[in-house]
């Protein structure tokens, strides 16, 4: 266990993976559209100051978090790339962002007007960008000669630069894209009356990671690489040009091994029986780290390449598997929860599946006490 934390459960993420992903979508879009890696979330989980750093080295110009909290964590890491932040800033916090760089969102003239006091406050320009609901109905104006007056009048407020415009889709990820082109349709006319009143918004966005793959008419000025960042498909099963590398994988170690007779009760609630003489493991992993109790007796796990069920209840801080079907199965093995081990694959999209839930889910529930081992190249370099 050498070179591994105190505590045999870990999530590797692989750096180089991280790299290769930006380097795929900087391949199929135009060379004057530019990238933001989006790291909200503690990077979907992977980490967001060590996904950030690569991310930009690799070619993304641009990072975007949630919160404003979540861009703070990375300026004290000292990264230096714009961040944008996508979701809601209390007004509370505007002088905050002016004093570490971070771009807001702004969707209503309370904030415009709380931002722009800050900044004059700071005595230097805050950027921002305008958020427009173009068939989501979540934030923003719908497009609108509303939406228009909004705009301008944002534009206007001293201390203020409004530096972009964008909006989201709904479902890139499906095969129809009749909403997003229905949705990029009104996004293009809005900024097309924009520019008539005299306002050009230097960068537009409006492409998530689908959207980059199946729309190139929906590339603008940027796109926004969310899960694929993270070499995890935003619509399984659909066929792309682009090859993505999933990132993390999630391990865990044997640490105890029990044999038993048919018959015998496993963990809580005793909804599990052995039917035949049988070999269980214990994992020192639980629904506390981001193994749902959903998998109990659903789930399953590579040991040796070999794939082995998930025996009774998921636990807090425990799972039992049933190895009797894993040759040479030995104490310390390493088990993996999702991702790669050896020539066998057990894919997020697949445990996805096992919970009727999305891959963003999987990965983003790793929880907190989960250490993250970064592998650039293969070998281990670094814990979060």
């Amino acid at each position: 266990m050498s070179g591994y934390p105190l505590r045999p459960t870990w999530a590797e993420v692989d750096l180089t993976a991280i790299a290769h992903n930006v380097r795929e979508f900087r391949r199929i879009i135009p060379d004057g559209t530019s990238i933001m890696a989006v790291v909200k979330a503690d990077g979907y989980g992977h980490g967001a100051v060590q996904v950030a750093r690569q991310a930009v080295a690799a070619g993304a110009s641009f990072l975007g978090v949630a919160l404003a909290e979540e861009g703070l964590e990375l300026r004290k890491a000292g990264i230096t790339a714009p961040i944008l932040v996508l979701g809601f800033t209390p007004r509370a916090s505007a002088p905050l962002l002016c004093t570490h760089d971070l771009i807001p969102t702004v969707f209503t003239l309370p904030e415009a007007e709380a931002f722009s006091a800050a900044a004059q406050q700071c005595g230097k320009k805050l950027p921002v960008h305008v958020k427009v609901d173009t068939g989501m109905s979540r934030i923003g104006y719908f497009p609108s000669e509303e939406a228009d007056d909004f705009i301008l009048r944002v534009a206007s407020y001293p201390g203020l630069e409004l530096a972009g415009l964008y909006t989201h889709f709904a479902a890139a990820d499906r095969d129809d894209l009749t909403h997003t082109r229905w949705q990029l349709g009104r996004f293009l006319e809005l900024d097309s009356r924009l520019a008539g009143r005299g306002l050009v918004i230097p960068v537009k966005h409006a492409a998530n990671s689908a959207a980059a793959m199946y729309l190139p008419a929906a590339h603008l000025d940027m796109v926004r690489i969310g899960i694929s960042l993270y070499g995890l498909h935003p619509a399984p099963g659909r066929a792309s040009t682009v090859d993505l590398r999933p990132a993390m994988i999630f391990k865990s170690r044997i640490i105890y091994l029990k044999r038993v007779p048919a018959g015998t009760s496993v963990s809580y609630g005793c909804t599990f029986t052995t039917a035949r003489d049988s070999l269980l493991a214990s994992l020192p992993v639980g629904y506390a780290d981001g193994y749902p109790r959903r998998l109990s007796n659903c789930g399953q796990v590579l040991v040796r390449g070999c794939l082995a069920p998930v025996a009774g209840r998921v636990c807090m801080d425990q799972t039992v598997i049933d190895v009797s079907d894993v040759p040479g199965v030995c104490l310390g093995d390493v088990v993996v929860l999702f991702g790669r081990q050896g020539d066998s694959v057990l894919a997020v999209d697949e445990v996805a599946e096992w919970l009727d839930t999305i891959n963003y889910e999987v990965v983003t529930s790793v929880s907190y006490r989960v250490p993250r081992l970064y592998v650039p190249a293969g070998r281990i370099s670094s814990q979060a």
